[in-house]
């Protein structure tokens, strides 16, 4: 098409290489068209969940952050950042917020400008951090990411695409600054086989009229609303749930009913998989984006072999817990755990606090 473009244009392009950056936004294997990761998204349901958390969030972190530049990658609609302008040991350092989702970094943007913040320093920027280095090396103290790098292991290519965003944190760290990570993970030892008994019993099809059982739970989601399919989801008891998750998770999931008369909820399955189900099965609000995410691909050794090859130390405030309020409202009323021989375990931790310091001599 060359040919047909005035010679200023092509002028423009080449001295700008703006070829390259259209290539960029037309192959972004990770940004939609308006901005978000996925379509079938409800970013006002994440919003809203990410800003009732957003204190305990600070209040878990704070005593890590290094004043400084301080930048928040995924920032939201800026809850966490508000918090640390509040902060009086930070008010003479930089806020920055980056954010993928548009309408979120609007948002941003509009509480920026409407008083949220104190700090003349605030800023924020829309950006994917998938497509290459946002800050220049040594530039920023302090790197916050909340619920993010399990979405860059999921939309991205797993563990080189993560590998690729922490060695560009530690790039962009300065020396004796931090990376501090919160966010879900996989339970030590996912590997395990173990008996996981959920309500209800296996779906069973009775024929093509039936919409009940497996016929509503593995039937195509194509065509369906938002709304359907969580009245769809739902609808499903847990057992039936599971194998509505598997058949629209995007990753590998197996496991067998264990035939079981006394127990027709019964299946064996890796502990990881069994997690990422139960982690999963209460949001069907978001399960078409839901089931883009794998929360337990990497357990907490996983991720300091991944953070101390990289380069950064881990400090040894990092540590992997459990959210006792999901376990407790959301995964025991529907759930058990036990041994292949019916010894019962304990839920296992299901987040992880990872505090990243790049050395002083580097």
């Amino acid at each position: 098409m060359a040919e047909l473009a005035h010679p200023a244009t092509l002028d423009v392009y080449d001295r700008y290489r703006l070829d390259e950056q259209v290539a960029l936004v037309v192959n972004d294997p990770v940004v939609g068209e308006e901005g978000g990761l996925t379509a079938t998204r409800d970013y006002r349901t994440y919003a809203e969940a990410f800003e009732a958390s957003a204190e305990r969030k600070w209040e878990m972190v704070r005593r890590h952050v290094r004043p400084g530049r301080i930048v928040d990658v995924g920032c939201g609609a800026g809850a966490v950042l508000a918090l640390a302008d509040r902060e009086p040991t930070l008010r003479e350092s930089d806020l920055i917020g980056v954010e993928v989702a548009r309408h979120l970094y609007e948002e941003c943007v509009h509480r920026k400008a409407q008083g949220w913040f104190t700090n003349p320093n605030v800023y924020f920027y829309c950006r994917n951090v998938l497509g290459g280095a946002v800050f220049p090396p040594r530039s920023i103290d302090t790197t916050l990411t909340f619920a993010l790098t399990h979405e860059i292991w999921s939309y991205g290519h797993r563990m080189p695409s993560l590998r690729a965003f922490a060695e560009a944190i530690y790039e962009h760290t300065v020396p004796g600054g931090v990376w501090i990570n919160s966010d879900v993970c996989g339970p030590d030892g996912r590997d395990r086989r173990v008996r996981l008994t959920l309500q209800g019993a296996p779906p069973t099809i009775a024929g093509p009229s039936d919409v009940a059982g497996s016929a509503a739970a593995i039937a195509s989601l194509d065509g369906l609303t938002r709304d359907e399919i969580a009245a769809l989801v739902e609808s499903l008891p847990t057992r039936a749930r599971l194998d509505r998750f598997a058949a629209d998770f995007h990753f590998p999931l197996v496991y067998k009913d264990l035939g079981d008369p006394s127990d027709p909820g019964a299946v064996e399955i890796a502990l990881g998989d069994a997690m990422e189900f139960l982690t999963h099965k209460d949001y069907p609000d978001n399960w078409l984006s839901e089931a883009h995410e794998q929360f337990c691909g990497l357990e907490f050794a996983d991720w300091k072999a991944l953070l101390t090859d990289v380069g950064f130390e881990v400090d040894v405030a990092s540590h992997a817990w459990r959210n006792d309020w999901i376990v407790d409202n959301r995964i025991r009323p529907h759930a058990q755990l036990s041994t292949l021989d019916g010894v019962a375990l304990d839920w296992p931790d299901t987040h992880v606090l990872l505090i990243a310091r790049r050395p002083l001599n580097t």
